[in-house]
C-alpha cells in the first residue's frame, strides 16, 4: 500500500510517499516540498493573514498535484501547531482541506509529542530502558520520557520558537530588554513544569526538532569547518552562543553554519528555550535523532496496515482531531 503523508508546517508543506508493504523503515520513496511561510504570516494576535493563507494553499496544491503521478492509495494530511493554534484555524483548515482534497487533521500537543517519542524509540531500537525526548517546535515545546514505545510522561508547553519570537522578539535584532523579558516569562514555568524530570531517571536524552539540529550544527562547527551532521547538542557549547545570536539580525544569523533562512529569525528563541529545558531537567547533552513526527506517523500507519485489512486512513482517524 502506497501512503501519501502531507505535513503542513510553519515553514513548508512536505508530501512523502511511502510503500507500507515494501519497507519496515519510515523512508519515503518520493517526496516534494513547498514553502508555506505560515510563521512569517502569523500576526501578534495569532491570526494567519490573507497572504499567508493563500501562500499555504498554493503550497498544498503544488504538493498534491506533484504527487498525482505517484498514484498513492491514500492521502493523509495534517497540520502542525502553526495550523492547529492559529486564531483563524477553522478557516485556515477549511481552505487547506479544499486545496488538498482531503480533510486536514491536527494532533493534540500531547499526541504529537507521543508520536515523535515513538519515532525516537524506534530509531534507537532500544526497549526496557529509560529514554527522554526534547522537541522544540514552532508553537510548542515537548518533553517526554518512558521505557517503552509510548511515553509514560509528557509535558507540552506553548513556548515554541516561532511563537516566542512573535510574542517577545518583534525587533530585528531584538533589544536586550526583549530577550530578558522572554527569559523571565518562560523560565519559571519551564522549571515548575519539568520539576519531575529533574528527579527522574531520564536514561538516554534525545533531541528531535530541526531547531535543535541546527543549533547542534552551529555549536559544533568552527571557523573554516562546518560539522554538517553532528551527533549531539552540548549545553556548554550552546550557552555562549545565546548572547552572540541576540546581537545579530536575521540575515546575519542565516549566514551562520547550519542556520537556515527560514529559521534564522526564531533560532535565538529556540536557543534560549533549549538552554532552559536542559538546565531544568539536569541534562548536559542531547543526542540528535534524525526522525520525528512524520516518521512516527509512518510507523503508526504501518502498524495499522499490518494489523488489519481495513482502510488505513479510517483506522487512524482517531489520532487526528
Amino acid at each position: 500500500m502506497k501512503l501519501a503523508l502531507l505535513d503542513i508546517g510553519s515553514t513548508a508543506a512536505r508530501l512523502e510517499v511511502v510503500d507500507l508493504g515494501r519497507s519496515r523503515m519510515p523512508r519515503a520513496d518520493w517526496s516534494v516540498k513547498a514553502r508555506t511561510r505560515l510563521a512569517e504570516h502569523t500576526c501578534a494576535d495569532g491570526v494567519v493573514d490573507e497572504s499567508g493563507v493563500q501562500q499555504a494553499v498554493r503550497a498544498v496544491r503544488h504538493c498534491v498535484r506533484a504527487a498525482a503521478d505517484q498514484r498513492p492509495d491514500t492521502l493523509v494530511a495534517f497540520g502542525t501547531s502553526a495550523v492547529r493554534d492559529a486564531a483563524n484555524a477553522l478557516r485556515l483548515r477549511e481552505e487547506l482541506s479544499e486545496a488538498a482534497g482531503v480533510r486536514i487533521g491536527v494532533l493534540s500537543p500531547r499526541d504529537e509529542a507521543a508520536v515523535t517519542y515513538h519515532a525516537a524509540r524506534r530509531w534507537h531500537a532500544r526497549s526496557g530502558t529509560p529514554m527522554t525526548t526534547v522537541d522544540i517546535g514552532g508553537g510548542t515545546i515537548d518533553v517526554a520520557t518512558g521505557v517503552g514505545l509510548e511515553p509514560d510522561e509528557v509535558v507540552s508547553l506553548p513556548f515554541g520558537a516561532a511563537r516566542l519570537t512573535r510574542q517577545f522578539l518583534p525587533d530585528d535584532p531584538p533589544h536586550p530588554h526583549q530577550v530578558d523579558e522572554l527569559v523571565q516569562a518562560v523560565r519559571r514555568t519551564i522549571r515548575r513544569s519539568l520539576r519531575s524530570f529533574a528527579d527522574a531517571d531520564l536514561g538516554h536524552p534525545v533531541a528531535l526538532s530541526k531547531v535543535l539540529r541546527q543549533l547542534a550544527v552551529l555549536t559544533e562547527s568552527s571557523p573554516g569547518r562546518v560539522v554538517r551532521h553532528p551527533d549531539h547538542l552540548s549545553l556548554a557549547k550552546l550557552r555562549p552562543w545565546i548572547p552572540r545570536l541576540a546581537q545579530l539580525d536575521q540575515a546575519q544569523r542565516a549566514a551562520l553554519p547550519g542556520v537556515s533562512r527560514s529559521r534564522a529569525r526564531r533560532i535565538l528563541a529556540g536557543a534560549v528555550v533549549a538552554e532552559l529545558i536542559l538546565r531544568a531537567i539536569g541534562v548536559d547533552e542531547l543526542e540528535i535523532c534524525p526522525w520525528g513526527l512524520r516518521e512516527g506517523l509512518v510507523f503508526r500507519f504501518a502498524e495499522a496496515h499490518d494489523g488489519s485489512s481495513g482502510d488505513v486512513r479510517e483506522l487512524m482517524t482517531t489520532l487526528f482531531r
